[in-house]
């Protein structure tokens, strides 16, 4: 309890010394190749597709939890409807269809 004015000042010093090199950095992406800056963003989301991964397929529903997942992914769109809504409905269908005891409970 005694170190938590340290930690806010060093909290603080740390804000101001990165927010003093973010024009750079700024620089840096807008001249580095698109291919790059997404390969960079999909490295940054791996631990929260991981969490989403975990808490979807972690107890019940896993099959339809990955089936939506693989619909969705694949970007199919029928009846200029999209994918996320056609993901939504094959993950319950193949939900309800398989894995009746998870949806008895």
């Amino acid at each position: 309890r005694s170190r938590q004015y340290t930690a806010a000042v060093t909290c603080g010093v740390l804000a101001i010394v990165f927010g003093s090199f973010a024009p750079l950095f700024v620089r840096w992406m807008t001249a580095a190749p698109v291919a790059f800056v997404a390969t960079l963003g999909g490295l940054a989301m791996l631990r929260a597709l991981q969490g989403a991964f975990v808490a979807g397929f972690g107890r019940t529903h896993t099959m339809g939890a990955l089936v939506a997942f693989v619909v969705t992914a694949s970007n199919v769109a029928f009846w200029n409807i999209g994918a996320a809504f056609w993901g939504l409905v094959a993950g319950i269908a193949v939900s309800w269809l398989l894995e009746r005891g998870d949806w008895a409970r």
